[in-house]
């Protein structure tokens, strides 16, 4: 069963219902949910994520898969917001098996984003500045109690969507510690700066699973993400490759130490 495009523009508005029409067309979001389940959950979290669809139906592909697969461990969000794209990947369980196999950890400072520095370019202090008031989001505000109240609507518990609130700084070390070795089975960094971003990669890339998905939200976005990805890469000499999204809506890359094969692209 396909969803038509209309049903789509009536979920997300006509551009993007449009969009992810020719995103699920051109093949570019595989999976094992059918069309019409992965609608039904972008139109249920689309009032709490500010994630372009695409990215969203990839996120809820993916943990759709680990469920069926049975895969041990947790799923991380950093950078949660209102906690659309976490309740995505816990629905989309839910869709696929009927339970939660895995927990979603949510972590965001519930206050707003951190100042941007010059390295993380031009744009995101000049968006910081207030320059683009449409696109503001009161600085990615989000209040903690209304996201536990949101996953109490989706019949969620507290170990099945984990929030920590604080800042990066403080939440991901003790998180990394809690979890431990191989713990993490799909990792979402939505960190916006180079600081955020290359200390989740520092503390939480050690224990993601081999083979795992790291989805970098912000790696088109802003430039001192897509810094703080290079420079991580590069200071731990890691081959993993980056494949970008459908019209560049975020990124991706696999953990794997070398290419396993002639013929795997």
């Amino acid at each position: 069963m396909l969803v038509a495009s209309s049903a789509l523009a009536r979920l997300f508005g006509p551009a993007r219902g449009a969009h992810f029409e020719r995103i699920r067309q051109s093949g570019q979001v595989p999976g094992p949910l059918f069309d019409y389940k992965v609608a039904g959950i972008l139109g249920c979290v689309a009032p709490y994520t500010m994630v372009h669809p695409t990215s969203v139906a990839f996120a809820i592909q993916e943990a759709a898969r680990l469920a069926i697969e049975e895969h041990s461990g947790s799923i991380v969000e950093c950078g949660s917001w209102r906690g659309g794209t976490s309740f995505a990947m816990l629905l989309a369980q839910r869709a696929a098996v009927g339970r939660i196999v895995l927990p979603v950890y949510l972590l965001d400072s519930f206050e707003g984003l951190p100042p941007a520095e010059e390295r993380d370019g031009p744009l995101a202090l000049e968006w910081q500045s207030g320059a683009y008031p449409e696109w503001f989001f009161d600085n990615c505000l989000a209040d903690e109690s209304e996201v536990e109240k949101t996953a109490r609507r989706f019949g969620l518990s507290e170990s099945e969507a984990c929030i920590r609130r604080g800042w990066f700084a403080e939440t991901i070390p003790k998180l990394a510690s809690d979890l431990g070795p191989d713990s993490i089975s799909l990792l979402r960094l939505d960190c916006d700066w180079y600081d955020s971003t290359r200390l989740c990669l520092e503390y939480l890339m050690p224990i993601v699973q081999v083979g795992a998905k790291v989805i970098v939200d912000d790696y088109y976005a802003w430039d001192g993400c897509a810094r703080a990805l290079h420079d991580w890469l590069s200071h731990h000499d890691h081959p993993y490759r980056i494949k970008s999204f459908y019209s560049n809506y975020g990124a991706f890359f696999m953990k794997s130490s070398a290419r396993a094969s002639i013929t795997d692209l």
